[in-house]
């Protein structure tokens, strides 16, 4: 195998990193939501990394017990392509992660914890992401096909500390970071070690390592902007409750508003500790929102 470019050896390195079994799971949702293509007619990736089309093809054949087959094409470039040939497969694995459930778009009970989520970014870097020679370019960019998509991926990252754009590239969209700091984070919650630090000049590795290392104990915002998404998120709870509504919603969503309500000062990562069910930042952030869409509804 030739020399691979700055990017390919990123991803090589983020392919073989060992994943917890808690997190394979949305290890591979990252890959198939953002490949090729994810849905009932095909499911496949293609790209220029062997590693990450073995790595694919392993995961997936790890996690569901199906048969992939990879492929290689192309010239001096060559391409791979990773892909589920069954269609009794093909079920199964749309079936093991709720496909559909939200039209195509992200679902984020499929995320246990919070390293979790990082495996899902992880895994739609590999499947769709290219992060330019520090030599010649800061940016990175994920290149996705749908716009809502795009959208959603950029609010988990935004969820996460990672600030991010959204535009249109001819038939696709990209969710880009330009900033230093921001392309920092997005390597550190990604667990990117070795190469990827190489990204940075002298003055900010040990910045970059410190990120790496503290990463599961940031929190998400500032004390300010926690109390006045608090108190925003409580006046929301108060408001369906004395209109006899809340009581009448879905069981997680009475469950986060309970929650919030008994803790009104924590901040989102301080509540999904002090929650008795599984919940990521980004899935109790999704349901506090929720109820802040239906008291706006409800008040108009």
């Amino acid at each position: 195998m030739g020399k691979l470019s700055f990017c390919g050896d990123i991803k090589k390195e983020l392919a073989e990193m060992k994943t917890r079994q808690c997190c394979k799971d949305a290890l591979v949702y990252g890959y198939a939501l953002f490949g090729r293509s994810f849905n009932a007619k095909r499911i496949c990736l293609q790209t220029e990394s062997e590693a990450v089309a073995y790595s694919y093809g392993n995961l997936l054949s790890g996690v569901y017990g199906v048969e992939v087959s990879v492929t290689r094409g192309g010239g001096k470039r060559p391409t791979y392509i990773a892909e589920v040939k069954s269609e009794a497969d093909k079920l199964r694995i749309l079936a093991s992660v709720d496909f559909g459930i939200y039209d195509g778009s992200i679902y984020r009970d499929n995320f246990y914890r919070e390293c979790c989520v990082q495996s899902f970014v992880r895994g739609a870097f590999l499947a769709c992401g290219h992060l330019s020679d520090p030599d010649k370019d800061y940016r990175a960019d994920f290149y996705i096909k749908d716009k809502r998509l795009a959208e959603e991926f950029s609010e988990i990252l935004l969820e996460h500390m990672i600030e991010s754009h959204t535009s249109k590239r001819g038939n696709t969209y990209s969710v880009y970071i330009k900033k230093n700091e921001m392309i920092v984070n997005l390597l550190a919650f990604m667990g990117a070690g070795g190469l990827s630090l190489q990204y940075l000049e002298a003055s900010v590795v040990k910045s970059l390592s410190n990120k790496i290392n503290r990463n599961n104990n940031c929190d998400s915002g500032n004390i300010g902007r926690t109390v006045e998404a608090s108190l925003k998120q409580r006046k929301a709870i108060e408001f369906l409750k004395e209109h006899g509504r809340l009581d009448t919603l879905d069981g997680k969503l009475i469950y986060v508003a309970k929650l919030r309500m008994k803790y009104p000062d924590a901040s989102l990562k301080e509540l999904t500790s002090k929650s008795t069910e599984p919940i990521t930042v980004s899935g109790l952030n999704h349901r506090l929102k929720k109820l802040i869409e239906l008291y706006e509804e409800l008040k108009n």
